[in-house]
């Protein structure tokens, strides 16, 4: 088994060659943007994508085994927002799914694949928020103690993302509060954002919902057109399903809790996951004092603007 790299996939005639060979022939192939882990093309109406390492792939299997259980489920619950996949285990294995027409939408601007949240009018935001929110219902509404759901293995676990830092070994409270004081100009003081609220009951979250794996209709920005990429899917409290949203903009996840609280009963304080976002911020601007990490920066500076 070998995997495609960037210099592999800079010419698209090697990928329509793999594809080719596992009997699949497009006449359209084009590089999609996002995607750390893998390669992603469409290829005519079909997504493909190429893990760039075997434990990816290893993830990217789990991935189906998730789908698959959830989809009768989440179907009847929220129609047509994830599609199943397949995979070609190949000489350069690959996922395929049938393709949403959408955009990604996250803070990369307006391109032919992309548009920025903060072009939403106040209405498409709004209905984003509660589209969300409905998705977020529906998944943590599913047993995640069902039998037929891969289990959670270790190694895949560690290749996954944990967005609660304050579980690792190396965070520290007072650097982080420290660091975040420092870059907020003395504005953002983490001890303002602890609460006696309990932790969130544990669910089966999406875990990775930023923009590269939430598409909007490219016709009506408000219709969330699909949501995919599961690769991260795991049990873990639902307060952590909410910082990704932190990635397009704050004002989103803060949104999009609200709904949810509202559609589920639940009473999910807002500073629960405010500061699990300043957790992983300061932790990380704590790891780069000497050169701040203008991606935390930014996920800081809407907290203080």
């Amino acid at each position: 088994m070998q995997f495609l790299t960037a210099e592999i996939i800079e010419d698209t005639d090697n990928v329509r060659q793999v594809l080719s060979s596992a009997g699949i022939v497009a006449r359209a192939i084009e590089r999609l943007p996002g995607g750390s882990r893998s390669y992603a093309f469409a290829a005519d109406n079909l997504l493909v994508r190429f893990p760039k390492a075997e434990i990816i792939w290893n993830v990217m299997r789990r991935e189906k085994q998730i789908i698959d259980v959830i989809y009768p489920f989440m179907e009847e619950k929220i129609p047509h927002k994830i599609h199943k996949i397949e995979l070609v285990e190949e000489d350069y294995p690959f996922t395929i799914s049938l393709r949403f027409n959408g955009k990604i939408c996250d803070n990369r601007g307006e391109g032919e694949y992309t548009t920025g949240y903060g072009v939403l009018s106040p209405s498409q935001q709004e209905n984003m928020a509660r589209q969300v929110a409905q998705f977020f219902a529906a998944l943590h509404a599913f047993d995640y103690e069902n039998p037929e759901l891969p289990p959670e293995d270790a190694s895949l676990v560690a290749a996954m993302e944990s967005w609660d830092v304050s579980s690792r070994p190396d965070f520290d409270y007072e650097k982080a509060k420290t660091a975040l004081l420092r870059q907020s100009a003395n504005k953002i003081n983490l001890d303002d954002y602890l609460t006696d609220a309990p932790t969130t009951p544990p669910a089966l979250c999406h875990n990775d919902l930023s923009g590269s794996n939430l598409l909007i209709n490219p016709e009506e920005y408000s219709i969330v057109a699909g949501i995919i990429d599961f690769g991260n899917a795991r049990v873990v409290s639902v307060e952590q399903e909410f910082f990704p949203l932190y990635k397009i903009q704050r004002k989103l996840a803060l949104d999009t809790l609200k709904v949810y609280n509202k559609i589920t009963g639940k009473n999910i304080d807002a500073r629960q996951i405010e500061a699990l976002a300043l957790k992983y911020i300061g932790h990380g601007l704590a790891k780069t004092e000497d050169n701040p990490s203008p991606y935390l920066l930014n996920l800081l500076k809407p907290f203080y603007d």
